[in-house]
Formats: C-alpha cells, structure tokens, sequence
C-alpha cells in the first residue's frame, strides 16, 4: 500500500483541482460554479477548503470524492492523480513487476533428448529460446537443473518458467504474467492458444507458428486469466482463434472462459483423434500432418443458429455423469439453501421503499466476489460512486466507514486499506456521465468490459434510471419484455450474472401503517419482471424490529434452490446483516 497517503491528502487543494473540470469562480471565502453532476442553469455547487456540496442535487465530499466521482477513479487511482499534481512521490509502493536476470546456459545432451522423445527438435529448440540452469524448486525444495521456457513480450524477456524433473514446475516469482510466445501472434490475423509450453512447441515443429500457451495451465471453477488482461492488445484485430486447450474436463473449462472473454463469434475449437490428451500426444501419435487438419477443420464456437447434438454431446454426458451444475452459493447462511448463482442468468430485487433492496445486493456480490473471485462491474444510479464504494467495504470487512456511536463500529486504518484493496480488486463502475445509459448501450459497453476484465457479475440499480428509449408504437409492456430478453441474452452470451433491482408500484400501507413485502409481480411497469427474468428475490425490513426478511420469490431452475425465505437482523450502525 502507499505509506504516505495522508501527506498526499493534506496537499490537495479542493479549489485548485476541481477548478481543473469546473469553471469556477470566487463568491466570498468559496468558489461557485455549474455542477457536473446534473444539469442546470444557476450555480449551486460550491468548493471550499473543505471540499464540495451541490446545493441543487446535494451531491458532496472531499477532493477524493469528486475524483473518483467525476473521473470514474478508485480510490487509489484519485490519490495517485493527488500526488503527480503536486509532484510528491509515491513511497512503499511496490514495482509492478521484476524482470528476471536471463538464464543463457544451453541445453544438457539429456534435455535435448527428452525434447527429442517428445518430438520436438533441436532447431524449434533454439528458435524459441530454451535455455537451463540451476534453479531452486518447489517439489525438490532444493537446487536442481531445470529447463527454462523464456517468456518474450515485445522482445523483451518478461518470464521465465522453470521446469525440472517430476513436473516441477515455477514462474519467476513477482514477474509480468502473459502467455508464451506472444509475439508470435503480433502481426498475425488467427491465433492458436494451447494449454502448454510444450504444446505450443509442438505446433511450432509441425510449421504452426502462430501459436501461444498459457503460463499456468487450467483449473476448475472461476478462472481469472491475468495473463490475458496483460496481453489483450495482442488478441485485437484477431479474425480468428483456436483454442487448442487440452482434451480433458479442466482444459474444456478453461477453453470456455477464454472464448467467454475473447468473443464466442471469432474463436474455434479442435476435435481430438481418439485416445490423445493434448498437441504433443497428437504429435506423438499421428505425426505433423494430422496437427495441420486439426487446425483447418476447427470448428466455429456455436453462437447463433441450430445447436446440434454434436455441439452438446460432452454438455449432455457430463450431465448424466454428473448431475446438473452447481451454482455458487453466497456462504450467507440460511439463504445458500434458497438460491445459488450461475452464470448466464437473470436475478430481479425487489422491495418496498427504503427497505434495504440495494444494501442486500451489495451483501450478496460482496460475498460472492470473496468466496468466489467473482469480479463485478456495477451500474449504480442512486448511489455516487465514491458512496457506493464505502458500503461495499463496510461489506468486505463488516465494520462501518465513518464513526457512528462506537469507535469500535469502525473500520480501523488497516481495515480501511484492505477494504480498498479487496474492492479495487473485485469491482469496477460504469461512469454513467460518459457511457449511452440505454439499454442497448449499457449492453455494448458490459460487453468490452467482459472481454478486457472478465467479470463474472453485474449490477443495474436501480432499473427505473435507465434512459428507456421506448420506440414509437411500443407500449411500456412490450417494451420491458423486449429490454429483459437483451439483457437475459447479454448475459447467455457472456457468461455472466445480472442483477437488477426494480422498484415496486407504489403500494398501500395496511391499517397499521406499514407497507406489505413487495412481489415480483409489484414492480412498476410489467408482469415480465417475473415472467422473464430466471430468479426473483423480494427484501422487506420491519423497522420496529430491524428484522430484515428476504423472499425467495421465483428460481426457474430448481438444481441452482427454491422458493421460500429467510429473516436476518440488520445493525444500522455497522450495515451488517446477522442470519436469525
């Protein structure tokens, strides 16, 4: 973390950094101007000493505040524009990445020959650079020779991964992660990825020289592909990418996040020969040639159109194996029996006003993102940014941010920076002031976010701020279906899942002055709120009590939970839910 954050803060001189986006002018001992918040005509946003306050749509803060408001910054993001405008450096903060020291050492006779009885020769050899030394690993836990697969990244060494006896393998500890051989595919309009290094060496042998490997294999579960984010810029352009991935369950999940993030509509997969497991077994077994057919004959990713029976077969068998996929339970107590979370699916929060439906959202992506690694892009209306980021911290370490009635209810210095850390990590914003806030540009624009980050999950809160262009001739009925169905079709597309709170009608108060729990069917403007959307959640808060109860009002899978519901108490002071 930055060491000198509060020397960074004390520099920031409200009227001299706001001035930079806002016109400003002097009006006593504050400065006045147009606010960039909202439309409107007359001046009520006004910069002090202490920072900001619209009297018009009362939006305030700090310096901090309006950055990442009205920059679309996180917080460590405003800091740093903070600290390179007043020219003070950043202490503690670590380098990015270490580049490794190269390993020049030629090949033992003995790796040449292990390279050899894998069919790769000498000569892909030395194109590509492999080179040995003795290095400390792992499963050994001492110094052995290993063999070093150099990682070049615009020509420059950036990796290296180091591999002995045994499959003892490691990457060069604090070093940029980016698939093998990524220069390979720089000028080129397709792309191989395989799953790799030897894989990719394999391909090469065969004359396939635009081909890379991921650094680190596959896994189950959710996949992050930081290597990706760092190499993105050489995946642009690409007409075509084959995913080459290994012929076993976790090669097939990771060639389903990379085409989830690289685009369904351009990449292709392989067929196996019976009884192979990866390039080099096919090499191995079939010879060059049959390497060349596979890649011509690879098949386009089944986006559009008729579906077959040979584009589902494994789907279809893994199901009878296995059983239905599982979804992702939250780890909230009593409500992981009523609702798990998959990708591909559609969840609608409902709830009479203020009871709570945004800040239980919240509770839910926030537990999500940390049992899960889920990353979540949010679309968030009501809250400003900079606001919205501190519930999802008081989330994450379950204290408040500012001072309430107890010290003890606050988030102590440590705990604030983790929080910072942990939501820079798992949540992104869109700037609602710069993006078309359509649905079809809200759409356009989670699509890229998709394929840059990889986030598993999204936001829309609340549903009613959304700018609904309603085409002429449409009534709001026919218009929501239509909107709902590109939205539940984004989410398909993308693998991920979409939340969207949606306030109710206005509802009648009973005799005794409360309002009665919100149903799907209550939401403003259309039945398909139930109708389209795969899970409906209702929250409803008794204020006399503080019991908050949650309904689990529509799953329309019944593997991923069911129906029914769950209370939790709600502290006003921390802003965390306890299951009853």
């Amino acid at each position: 973390m930055i060491s000198n954050i509060e020397e960074i803060k004390l520099s920031a001189d409200p009227v001299a950094i706001i001035s930079e986006h806002v016109k400003l002018k002097p009006k006593g001992s504050n400065h006045v101007g147009l606010c960039p918040f909202h439309n409107e005509k007359s001046p009520s946003f006004t910069v002090s000493k202490r920072g900001f306050k619209c009297f018009g749509c009362g939006k305030s803060g700090d310096t901090i505040a309006f950055l990442m408001d009205h920059n679309n910054l996180n917080y460590i993001e405003a800091i740093k524009y903070i600290a390179a405008k007043n020219n003070i450096a950043i202490q503690d903060e670590k380098t990015p990445y270490e580049r490794p020291v190269p390993r020049l050492e030629k090949l033992q006779p003995d790796s040449i020959k292990y390279f050899e009885q894998r069919g790769i020769s000498n000569n892909t050899l030395l194109r590509l650079n492999i080179t040995e030394s003795v290095e400390w690993m792992p499963k050994a836990n001492k110094e052995v020779r290993a063999i070093c697969f150099n990682y070049y990244k615009d020509g420059e060494l950036v990796n290296i991964k180091y591999r002995s006896k045994d499959k003892d393998f490691r990457l060069n500890k604090n070093s940029e992660l980016v698939f093998y051989n990524i220069d390979a595919i720089k000028d080129e309009t397709t792309a191989v990825i395989v799953e790799g290094e030897v894989d990719c060496l394999s391909l090469y042998e065969a004359g396939i020289y635009n081909v890379v490997s991921v650094p680190n294999g596959a896994s189950t579960g959710v996949q992050q592909l930081k290597y990706l984010d760092t190499c993105w810029e050489y995946f642009e352009g690409k007409d075509k990418i084959i995913l080459f991935t290994d012929n076993d369950d976790v090669g097939r999940n990771l060639q389903e996040e990379l085409s989830r993030r690289l685009g369904r509509d351009r990449c292709y997969r392989v067929n196996y020969p019976e009884g192979c497991k990866d390039a080099n077994d096919i090499l191995l077994k079939h010879g060059k040639h049959m390497l060349h057919s596979i890649i011509d004959q690879a098949r386009q990713w089944p986006v559009d159109g008729i579906i077959t029976m040979d584009d589902m077969f494994d789907t279809v068998c893994d199901y009878y194996e296995n059983g239905m996929p599982k979804g992702y339970n939250a780890g909230i107590g009593a409500f992981d029996e009523l609702l798990t979370f998959s990708g591909g699916q559609m969840t609608v929060v409902t709830g009479s006003p203020n009871m709570g439906k945004s800040e239980f959202v919240d509770y839910l992506v926030t537990a999500l993102a940390r049992r899960h690694d889920w990353k979540f892009t949010l679309c968030s209306f009501e809250n400003p940014v900079g606001f919205h980021m501190t519930k999802l911290m008081e989330k994450f370490i379950g204290k408040s941010f500012n001072f309430r009635k107890d010290h003890e209810h606050r988030m102590n210095k440590e705990e604030f920076e983790q929080a910072i850390s942990l939501t820079d990590q798992y949540f992104t914003f869109l700037n609602i002031l710069q993006v078309d806030v359509s649905i079809q540009g809200i759409i356009d624009k989670l699509t890229e976010v998709v394929k840059r980050t990889g986030i598993k999950g999204v936001v829309i809160d609340p549903w009613n701020y959304i700018e609904h262009k309603i085409p002429h001739g449409y009534t709001e009925t026919q218009y929501i279906s239509e909107s709902l169905t590109l939205l539940k079709e984004f989410a398909l597309r993308c693998d991920v899942h979409l939340f969207i709170v949606a306030h109710p009608r206005k509802l009648q108060k009973d005799n005794k002055g409360k309002y009665p729990p919100a149903t799907m069917y209550d939401i403003a403007g259309s039945a398909h709120f139930f109708n389209k959307t795969d899970n409906g959640i209702s929250v409803h808060r008794d204020f006399e009590t503080g019991v908050v109860t949650v309904y689990v009002q529509k799953v329309r899978f019944s593997w991923l939970g069911k129906t029914g519901f769950c209370c939790y108490d709600y502290d006003t002071y921390t802003r965390q839910y306890r299951q009853i």
